[in-house]
């Protein structure tokens, strides 16, 4: 293969090169105090160019070794090795990745660099076509626009390799399931490689009456048509059919009935009516085109959908005087949603005023198209059921019609980030970004149709820097910024003012330790989201923007290989969530959903000549079900295994998840804020056994 090609697809493995460029090495290792487990990268995702021992903020990358245990089924599974993140998911719910919260708030999903919109709702299981994955701790909306107060989850797909290759993979496991891989790719001529992914699964579950039907493929191109032009393009296709899960109610589960504990794996829902399907197409392209020796540029477009219909049945508290007969609502929705964005990037090098400068500025066009439909159920409709021993067959319920949302949003933006090397030792990163909004909102009822626009601003802004100490340990501090529209967009105050974007921002100071076999790091931090909606004291039938939600807290991580053939990794995350500010004095210093004080991870891998042997451990504090609620979730301790054998082209992986089959809840309640909403919760994954059997071909 030719040296244009291998470096095209290098490229596409990291950022513009002429910044610092990510070298992906197979192996488990630690850079500068950021746990790396699989891959060992050098910059943060395909767009900063920021080196990881730069960063002026927390940052944790998975790797190959923990995305292909086979006890790791979804993105959730992966960041079970980040301390401060909270999974309120699992395979079983609505919107598998949507809840994915760290250091207590939402995260927002990146792919290749490129925020995605409703795309992470589709598929949380599929896996075959991601590298790596890149956890950035705290908000960050200078180069990444709309950006999750709890931070970044940025997920690298895989890229053509320099020779043919390719595996196949049959997996089996507990709960009947069953799922069939490929991965498979190389070189097509002088100046194009290709790699081609996919998934099928037909699956049941742990929960009674719900199977898990799903597909995933990926295409990916590398063109390197001269040593000045590199091109990449990634199309991905994710469909997922199950039925809804409404969950199990909080009364016989969290709290006592009185009578007996709801099993886990009771279905509550109508399994005659009851549905869940999404899908999603993905389509991605860039350049990078050397126009000096120290200067690219390079243009991004993506385009993205996210189709989804759900009949769907929602849990309510028991009927007066019969704990365990639960009350239930059914609804209809469909949803149909588009998201198209383009970037224009120019980054180099350049010395100013004697000292060296690495920039980037850019400008970003986007526009979202969403519509949702929404019918109620009208009686029969969905009637009580009793938890503890269901009987089904009310049938679909009469439909009428609830409403239609559609809503057009179209932003701008521009940014520039510079990147200073004061000395050898000590580095400056300071951003800035503006953007605007343009939002066109029209909803729709049986008697009347109203429209409203609005024009939508924010201004964010990042300063950090990191120093040398010496001895192999490392300062770093940093301020970061960002906003989100989620929430807010299409809301009106009692004035009829629009609500301006949500904002955040994350204080953080912190050491990072590199030894030759040890490495650790250790964080001090305080995140907040702002200008959260609240009920407006003068007119509870409208809210003000006048919440803070604050999470101040400490992480540590810490990787040590006493042996070569020995890796250990442990982590311990404490986060003081609460209320900060309220229109409701009595909120004020209530604690926030789904955010422990104590979290806690350890990992072990050996290998034994062709043998691993794996173990992995994960504690979770008592958390509370809904911001300022009043049920609180029991803490809970899991524990995993697993082992591993090569046989020449083949390999088999066998591991057992929650090994004491301990019982545990969770809520996906992250952004109610009234009391009233706790009438259910969701069961994690009772103790499970998979193994895959996988063999591998050419280079």
């Amino acid at each position: 293969m030719n040296t244009t090609l291998a470096a095209s697809i290098a490229l596409a493995l990291g950022a513009s090169p002429s910044l610092a460029g990510a070298q992906a090495v197979d192996t488990a290792t630690t850079l500068d105090g950021v746990v790396v487990t699989g891959t060992r990268v050098d910059a943060f995702g395909v767009k900063s160019g920021i080196a990881l021992e730069r960063m002026p903020q927390s940052i944790q990358v998975i790797g190959d070794a923990t995305l292909e245990d086979v006890g790791t089924r979804s993105i959730e599974d992966a960041l079970r090795v980040v301390p401060s993140a909270t999974i309120a998911g699992s395979r079983i719910g609505t919107s598998t990745s949507a809840t994915l919260r760290v250091r207590g708030f939402a995260a927002q999903v990146m792919r290749n660099g490129i925020r995605q919109r409703f795309y992470e709702g589709v598929d949380a299981s599929a896996l075959s076509n991601i590298q790596r994955i890149e956890v950035l701790k705290g908000p960050s909306g200078v180069l990444y626009g709309q950006s999750g107060v709890g931070g970044l989850v940025s997920v690298i797909t895989k890229q053509p390799t320099t020779t043919f290759s390719g595996e196949t993979a049959l997996s089996l496991g507990s709960h009947d399931r069953r799922a069939l891989s490929l991965d498979v790719g190389g070189p097509l001529g002088e100046s194009v490689g290709v790699r081609v992914t996919g998934e099928i699964e037909r699956s049941g579950t742990f929960v009674d009456a719900m199977d898990l039907d799903r597909e995933n493929a990926g295409l990916a191109l590398a063109w390197r048509p001269d040593a000045r032009v590199s091109g990449h393009l990634v199309a991905e296709y994710l469909r997922r059919r199950t039925r809804n899960n409404p969950g199990l109610p909080t009364v016989g589960t969290v709290l006592s009935n009185g009578v007996a504990t709801v099993g886990r794996d009771t279905f509550l829902g109508e399994p005659g009516y009851s549905l869940q399907e999404n899908h999603a197409p993905l389509v991605q392209g860039w350049l990078d085109i050397r126009l000096a020796e120290t200067w690219t540029l390079t243009p991004r477009v993506q385009y993205s959908e996210f189709n989804n219909t759900s009949r769907s049945t929602t849990l309510l508290p028991p009927v007066e005087g019969e704990p365990t007969r639960i009350q239930r609502v059914g609804r209809n929705a469909g949803e149909e949603d588009d998201f198209r964005i383009a970037q224009l990037d120019l980054s180099g090098r350049a010395r100013l005023l004697g000292v060296e400068h690495e920039l980037l500025m850019g400008v970003e066009y986007s526009t979202e198209r969403v519509n949702f439909r929404m019918h109620d159920s009208v009686p029969c409709g969905v009637g009580p059921i009793d938890a503890l021993v269901p009987v089904y067959g009310c049938g679909a319920p009469t439909a009428a019609f609830g409403f239609l949302s559609e809503a057009h949003l179209d932003g701008f933006a521009v940014y520039a980030q510079d990147q200073v090397a004061l000395s050898d030792r000590w580095q400056v990163i300071g951003g800035l970004r503006h953007s605007q909004f343009d939002n066109d909102n029209t909803f729709t009822t049986a008697f009347s149709s109203t429209a409203e626009s609005a024009r939508l601003r924010n201004t964010t802004w990042q300063l950090g820097t990191t120093f040398e100490l010496g001895g192999g340990v490392s300062a770093f501090a940093g301020y970061n910024t960002g906003y989100d529209l989620e929430w807010v967009i299409g809301a009106r105050n009692r004035d009829g003012r629009p609500f301006q974007p949500e904002t955040s921002d994350q204080a953080e100071v912190g050491l990072r330790w590199s030894g030759e076999r040890m490495q650790a790091s250790a964080s001090l931090f305080r995140i907040r989201r702002d200008d959260v909606a609240v009920p407006d004291p003068a007119d509870l039938g409208f809210q003000v923007q006048d919440g803070r939600f604050e999470v101040r807290g400490v992480e540590l991580e810490g990787h040590w290989q006493p042996r070569p053939a020995l890796s250990l990794q442990a982590g311990y995350a404490y986060m003081d969530a609460q209320i900060a500010r309220s229109s409701d004095p009595a909120m004020i210093g209530a604690r926030l959903a789904e955010t422990p004080r104590h979290g806690a991870t350890a990992t072990a891998r050996w290998t034994l000549d062709r043998v691993d042997l794996h173990a992995a451990g994960r504690h979770v504090g008592e958390r509370h079900m809904i911001n300022g609620g009043t049920v609180v979730l029991p803490g809970y301790t899991v524990f995993d295994i697993g082992v591993g054998a090569d046989f020449g082209a083949w390999r088999g992986d066998a591991a057992l998840t929650n090994l004491f089959d301990r019982v545990y809840y969770y809520s996906d309640n992250l952004f109610v804020y009234s009391i009233g909403t706790e009438d259910r919760v969701l069961p994690g994954d009772p103790r499970t056994l998979g193994v895959r059997l996988r063999y591998r071909f050419g280079g």
